[in-house]
């Protein structure tokens, strides 16, 4: 693949082959077989599906290659097709344009081509079409190339049905007149037989599995990714903001202005980004306007003219090249002094000099858009759906990620003139109930949401928090050793930091080898007889995951010894080395007379666990040992590279103290209003655009951090919210279970010269996770008290503020001993 997946991307693939394998076990019994890709909207079905078909093509650890393998993609719209052509082109280098084959009128073959992904499209499948009739001009109906194929190839042909919820429902005269398209393909009729091997892929499979379920004997397996995973992952944004007029603002134009308003700050937040990140691809963030549908003699009721009007009150003057619309009409338009040119939707997201988009309906599936920021509907309060599907399109993030620290820029926006509290009640519902279009994202209401940006003033005191060390408790794919290694020696070489490290680490690890090598001639004086001699070579029935030996409890097996099965178990050496190793290995070691010998060296080596044991650890000595010598070079990053180091750190399997950045901005609700329970207070480190901070904190929270802003020596404090991706948090033990821990405040002091870094946890008494809390704190603050003043866990008794210091060693050792909250009540009465 050109790009790296995600983590729950490589694990749906992990998960995909798994179940094809069991599919195939069922499948030589002579029961047709199909698998399930239950996954959200906006998790890149198609990018997984690609690496999966990467890996059946050329092989791996855990599946035999099948190079002469079919894959028939099956969709209801042209458009989806030359969608997935593209993107697949785009992120896999095994399948070259050649590789891509749409299925078109002229396409006539007695079997599809081994190695190939062929595209069609169910449209092209009725009885009047050119493809399922012979001629003059065709030897085979397509119908006959499947049947022929699945004939041939059996479980190696593969039908990939994308979008698998599409297709399931028929009218009355339909279903009289035909079987439907797709059950042809699952059901088998006169001119196929049933596909042998079916795979779905679908937000919503409900329906497809119903129909495998109870028209055919088969029970799909499935493979569903989790949508907290999935917005974990950073590849969608984290809210949709709504914002809609009062009784006293009933101007649609009114609401324009202001969402051109919004679209500035956003164009200006991803200007201001991308510089500080020295991006070379900058993002042009779009404005999307959905106008009412017209009449026979008006295109439109909404007043276009006054609309380009009221945005350039707000933009400036706009030009023609920035200005675009996809009706239903083919031409370009005239609105007042400009002429708007028509553009196909799918084209919207690679012409970034396009900044405003008119629509009318909801266009078809199959086009994204992710720059496509904020959104104006004129629409009436019935066309909530049409605003769903629209906004499902705009969902992905820009960059394919999280932006860190800048929350606008995780967002999008959208404007509802035309609804009232109930309306957009319907909208929300809408949002949060139609996985075919919008994938699962918070809604929330943009009227009280608040941004507040870095106090300038408290810059120094800011900047003391960057670099805490952070624990997260994610769910993220571990990594070995030797991999991580490699990943952060690129990244010094790429950040200029150490441009011999990549170099510096392949000459360890294969020195390592070597090392083990020499201790596996010692213990068996047989070994090189054994490489250079042997007719059959035996495999033990082992896998090292993530670094990690693992004995899979099987006898082990012998294969000869020829070039196809050395080139395989080398090749899969280098799936367990990575990062292309065991060729570097192959080429330090090439004997032009005997060039397999180094081949099967590695083999034997990482046969060994004892070998495999000191690469790890060798790899993890070296990864601690770049951290600690660049540790200051790294923190002169920008944050986007940063976070970059930090997942190096992440994938460990031991956790390690990830770094924290502080964000550039925080957005939250706010209620400025009498009787709201929310309270300005001073010093905090983020402020709004008046200079204030205003949160909503109970009597315990504002008796501790008032007394904390009335001392002198503090600069300045930060609310520390919980489940922020930017805050500081720590692991503790609790039900068997390690779950994440937020301290609520972060407060900087001066002291002589420079700063210290308070922690302060007021936490009631009563909670059943108070003691666990409680050594999740001592713990993190055994490992890291030199980073911090006070780590202080707080209670408040009759009025008063009672504290236990976790810096203090004999405070600290209390706490670690007790197992439950009499027990911290007992610490609480003795020091404080």
């Amino acid at each position: 693949m050109k790009l790296e997946l995600m983590d729950f991307q490589l694990n749906a693939v992990d998960l995909l082959i798994k179940r094809l394998k069991q599919a195939k076990r069922e499948l030589d019994d002579g029961d047709p077989q199909a698998v399930i890709l239950s996954s959200p909207t906006g998790s890149g079905k198609t990018v997984i599906t690609t690496a999966l078909m990467e890996e059946i093509l050329e092989g791996s650890e855990q599946f035999d290659g099948e190079p002469d393998a079919v894959f028939l993609w099956l969709s209801d719209q042209p458009e989806l097709n030359e969608q997935s052509r593209k993107k697949i082109a785009d992120t896999c280098s095994r399948f070259r344009p050649h590789d891509l084959i749409i299925i078109d009128s002229n396409f006539d073959r007695e079997t599809f081509e081994g190695g190939k992904v062929f595209f069609l499209n169910i449209q092209k499948l009725g009885k009047d079409k050119l493809l399922t009739s012979k001629g003059d001009m065709r030897q085979y109906t397509i119908w006959e190339t499947i049947a022929n194929t699945s004939k041939t190839l059996r479980g190696k042909f593969y039908l990939i049905v994308d979008e698998a919820h599409r297709g399931m429902r028929q009218t009355k005269n339909e279903a009289n007149a035909q079987e439907s398209i797709l059950q042809k393909f699952v059901k088998g009729s006169g001119e196929i037989p049933p596909i042998d091997l079916i795979l779905g892929m679908s937000a919503t499979p409900q329906r497809f599995v119903k129909m495998l379920e109870s028209e055919t004997n088969r029970t799909p397996r499935k493979c569903e990714i989790p949508t907290e995973e999935v917005r974990a992952s950073g590849l969608l944004k984290e809210r949709i903001i709504l914002f809609y007029p009062d009784a006293n603002d009933p101007s649609d134009m009114t609401l324009l202005a202001t969402a051109a308003r919004r679209w500035k700050e956003i164009r200006d937040a991803w200007n201001v980004y991308t510089e500080e990140q020295k991006d070379k691809q900058p993002v042009h963030p779009a404005m999307v306007i959905q106008v009412e549908d017209g009449s026979d003699n008006r295109l439109t009721k909404t007043d276009l003219e006054q609309a380009l009007k009221t945005l350039e009150q707000e933009l400036g003057p706009i030009s023609d090249e920035e200005l675009a619309h996809s009706f239903q009409e083919d031409q370009a338009i005239t609105v007042g002094h400009h002429k708007i040119r028509k553009i196909e939707a799918s084209r919207i997201q690679e012409e970034t000099g396009i900044k405003i988009i008119l629509f009318k309906m909801a266009l078809t599936t199959g086009w994204d858009c992710p720059r496509a920021e904020v959104m104006m509907s004129f629409r009436r309060a019935q066309d909530h759906t049409l605003i769903a599907q629209l906004i499902g399109r705009m969902i992905r993030t820009p960059l394919a990620r999280r932006i860190e620290g800048r929350e606008l820029l995780n967002t999008v926006s959208l404007y509802l003139p035309h609804y009232d509290k109930e309306g957009v009640n319907q909208v929300v519902t809408r949002l949060k109930s139609d996985p075919d279009y919008v994938p699962p994202i918070d809604v929330e209401e943009g009227a009280k949401l608040v941004i507040f940006r870095q106090d300038q003033a408290r810059k120094d005191a800011i900047d003391e928090l960057s670099g805490l060390p952070v624990y997260k408790v994610d769910k993220i794919r571990k990594a070995s050793n030797t991999r991580r290694l490699m990943r952060l020696s690129r990244l010094l070489y790429m950040h200029e930091i150490d441009i011999e490290a990549s170099e510096e680490s392949k000459k360890l690890i294969i020195e390592t080898l070597d090392e083990e090598k020499d201790r596996l001639r010692r213990d068996d004086p047989d070994f090189d007889r054994k490489v250079a001699e042997c007719t059959e070579i035996k495999v033990n029935a082992v896998t090292i995951e993530q670094g990690t030996w693992r004995d899979l409890g099987g006898s082990s097996i012998t294969v000869r010894r020829d070039d196809h099965n050395i080139d395989d178990l080398f090749n899969r050496a280098g799936q367990t080395l990575g990062e292309g190793l065991n060729v570097d290995y192959w080429q330090a070691h090439y004997d032009e007379d005997d060039p397999t010998r180094p081949k099967l060296e590695l083999v034997f080596i990482l046969q060994n666990q004892q070998a495999s044991d000191a690469l790890e650890k060798e790899c993890g000595r070296r990864i601690e040992n770049l951290f600690i010598k660049y540790k200051t070079a790294i923190r002169n990053l920008t944050s986007s590279e940063r976070e970059k180091y930090n997942k190096v750190k992440g994938t460990a399997k031991e956790q390690e103290a990830l770094e924290m950045l502080p964000p550039a901005e925080i957005m939250v609700g706010v209620d400025k209003n009498d009787g709201s329970g929310y309270s300005r207070f001073d010093k905090h480190l983020y402020v709004d655009g008046q200079g204030e901070y205003w949160a909503k904190l109970n009597t315990w929270e504002t008796a501790v951090i008032q007394a904390e802003i009335d001392k002198q020596d503090v600069v300045g404090w930060l609310r520390n919210y919980d489940r922020k991706h930017w805050a500081l948090s720590m692991s503790y033990e609790f039900g068997g279970t390690s779950n994440p821990m937020y301290p609520d405040f972060l407060v900087v002091r001066q002291k002589d010269d420079g700063y210290l870094v308070d922690i302060l946890e007021p936490h009631s008494s009563s909670l059943n996770d108070n003691y666990a809390k409680a050594r999740g704190l001592a713990k993190y603050a055994q490992q890291h008290y030199s980073s911090f003043g006070r780590i202080e866990l707080i209670r408040v008794v009759g009025g008063k503020i009672k504290r236990i210091d976790l810096n203090d060693d004999d405070t600290r050792r209390k706490v670690l001993m007790v197992n439950d909250n009499a027990g911290l009540d007992l610490v609480f009465d003795v020091v404080s």
